[in-house]
C-alpha cells in the first residue's frame, strides 16, 4: 500500500500536470487562476445568451418551415438545424469572444475558451452529419467516436491515446487483439452495415418499380443482395482494421455444432423462406387461408421476410408465421395460378314457388354487383328437393379475392333478398309436424278409491 501511494510519485504526477495547465493558460499558481475562472464563467453566459436567442427566433423559423412542401428532404435537413439553433447562434459568440480577448490581451488567456469553442464546433457538425443514418443506435455511436477522437485531437492527446490503447492488447497465439482493434473495428462495422442495408434498401425499391419481375423474384433477390452485402461489410471491415480472419477457423467447428443445434429452427426457417420464393408458392399479394391452432387465418400476404412470413387479415391485423409453416402445413392460395376464384351460395325456396322465376332473379342479383364476372357468367343450379324446402345454389366468379370474399356475399345474398321480397317468393323455415297419440283415460272408481284413501289417512 506505501508502494502504491508514493508521496514522491503522487507528487511528480501533480506537477506534470500543474505543468501541462500551466501550458495552456490553466494554472492554478500566479494568478492565472483569475482567467479560468473569467473563461469559464463567459462561455456559461454565452451559452445561457445563446438559448435566450434561440428561444425568440425558433417560433418564426418553424412557422416558415411549415410553410414548404414538397421537398421532404430538405424539411429534414432544416429541422435537425432547427432543433440544434442554440448551438447554431451560440458559436458565432464564442468565437467572437476568443477573438476579442486574443487581440486584447495574451493568447494563452483565451485557450479554455478557444477549446470550448473548438469541441462545440466540432459537436454541432459531427452531430448534423451523423443524422444521415437513420439507424438511431448506429448514428449515435458514430456521433460519440467521432466527437471523442475530434476532442483528442483538440487536446493534443489523441498520439497518447492511440498508443495507450494500442498496448491494451490480448494475444492468443499468433493473434493480437488490442483495445484499439476493438474500437475500429465496432465503429467501422458500423458504418460498413449501416452502407450495406442503405444499399439494399435502395436495391429493393429499385426492384419494387420493376414491373418485368415477379414479387416473388423481387424478394428474392432483395433478399440475397443484403445477405451478401452484410457479409461483404463485415469482411471489409475485419479486413481493414488488420483482423486475420484464418484465425477464427478454429472456432469453425464449434459455430457450426451451434448451428446445428441452437439455431435449428432458424436456419430452417431460413430455408425454408428461400423455398417459398424460388417455388412461388406463396408471394406479396396472395390471398390465402391456413389452419392454425387458434383456427382458420384468412388473409391476404403482405411480407416475405428471411424468418416469417406477415398475412394480413380483413381486420387490419397483421399475423407472423413462420416459414416452415407453410412448408409443412396445407395452404388455401386462393389466387396461386390466377386470381379468378369462384363463390357458391346456397338459396332455399318453397314449394310454391316458381322455381325457373327464383333463379333468374338469383342471376340478376349476382348480375348486379360490380365484382361479379360476366365471363364466365353466374349459373344458379337447382341442386334437389330439401324437406322443407326447393335448394338451389347460384354460383359466381370473382377477379379480386384480395378484396374480400364475404363481403361480396352478403352483397349478393342482400339483392337476392330484395327481388325475393319484390316478387313474393318465399323463402320457406323448416316446419315439423307433431302428432300426439291419446292414452286410455284413467277409471273413474280408481280415481275415487285413491281419493278415500288420502281422505282417511289425513
Amino acid at each position: 500500500m506505501e508502494k502504491l501511494f508514493d508521496p514522491d510519485q503522487l507528487s511528480e504526477l501533480v506537477g506534470s500536470l500543474t505543468a501541462w495547465l500551466a501550458s495552456k493558460g490553466l494554472s492554478l499558481e500566479n494568478g492565472l487562476w483569475v482567467w479560468a475562472l473569467a473563461q469559464t464563467a463567459l462561455g456559461v453566459a454565452l451559452y445561457l445568451l445563446a438559448k435566450l436567442i434561440a428561444k425568440h427566433l425558433g417560433p418564426p423559423i418553424e412557422h416558415r418551415l411549415r410553410q414548404v412542401s414538397g421537398k421532404p428532404r430538405l424539411l429534414r435537413f432544416l429541422a435537425v438545424l432547427l432543433r440544434r439553433l442554440h448551438w447554431i447562434v451560440f458559436l458565432p459568440l464564442l468565437w467572437g469572444a476568443v477573438a476579442i480577448m486574443r487581440v486584447s490581451t495574451w493568447p494563452s488567456r483565451s485557450y479554455f475558451l478557444s477549446v470550448l469553442a473548438s469541441l462545440a464546433t466540432a459537436w454541432l457538425i459531427i452531430s448534423v452529419l451523423s443524422r444521415i443514418i437513420r439507424n438511431g443506435a448506429v448514428a449515435r455511436l458514430v456521433a460519440v467516436s467521432a466527437w471523442a477522437v475530434a476532442a483528442l485531437n483538440i487536446f493534443g492527446v489523441l498520439d497518447d491515446t492511440v498508443r495507450l490503447l494500442d498496448a491494451l492488447a490480448i494475444t492468443f497465439g499468433d493473434v493480437r487483439l488490442s483495445a484499439l482493434i476493438v474500437i475500429k473495428s465496432l465503429v467501422l462495422c458500423s458504418l460498413l452495415v449501416w452502407a450495406a442495408l442503405a444499399a439494399s434498401r435502395f436495391l429493393e425499391t429499385k426492384l419494387a418499380q420493376n414491373q418485368d419481375l415477379t414479387p416473388s423474384v423481387r424478394v428474392l433477390i432483395g433478399k440475397i443482395a443484403r445477405i451478401f452485402l452484410l457479409l461483404m461489410a463485415i469482411l471489409t471491415g475485419f479486413n481493414i482494421v488488420g483482423i486475420d480472419l484464418t484465425a477464427f477457423a478454429v472456432f469453425s467447428g464449434a459455430l457450426g455444432l451451434g448451428i446445428g443445434f441452437g439455431l435449428q429452427k432458424i436456419v430452417s426457417n431460413l430455408i425454408s423462406g428461400i423455398i417459398l420464393l424460388l417455388d412461388k408458392s406463396i408471394k406479396p399479394g396472395d390471398v390465402i387461408e391456413i389452419e392454425t391452432v387458434s383456427g382458420t387465418t384468412y388473409g391476404w400476404v403482405e411480407h416475405l421476410g428471411a424468418r416469417y412470413t406477415s398475412v394480413r387479415t380483413r381486420d387490419g391485423i397483421d399475423t407472423l408465421f413462420p416459414n416452415e409453416t407453410f412448408i409443412a402445413t396445407p395452404v388455401t392460395n386462393w389466387s396461386h395460378g390466377h386470381k379468378q376464384v369462384r363463390q357458391k351460395l346456397d338459396v332455399g325456396v318453397s314449394y310454391d314457388t316458381d322455381v325457373e322465376r327464383a333463379m333468374a332473379l338469383c342471376l340478376e342479383a349476382a348480375a348486379e354487383q360490380e365484382r361479379v364476372l360476366q365471363d364466365p357468367e353466374p349459373k344458379c343450379l337447382l341442386l334437389g328437393f330439401g324437406d322443407s324446402s326447393i335448394d338451389l345454389q347460384l354460383r359466381f366468379w370473382l377477379i379480386d379475392p384480395e378484396a374480400g370474399l364475404r363481403n361480396i356475399a352478403s352483397d349478393v345474398n342482400l339483392a337476392i333478398w330484395k327481388k325475393f321480397k319484390e316478387n313474393d317468393i318465399a323463402i320457406p323455415f323448416p316446419q315439423r309436424d307433431l302428432h300426439i297419440r291419446s292414452s286410455e283415460a284413467i277409471p273413474p272408481v280408481a280415481l275415487s278409491r285413491n281419493t278415500t284413501e288420502d281422505g282417511a289417512n289425513s
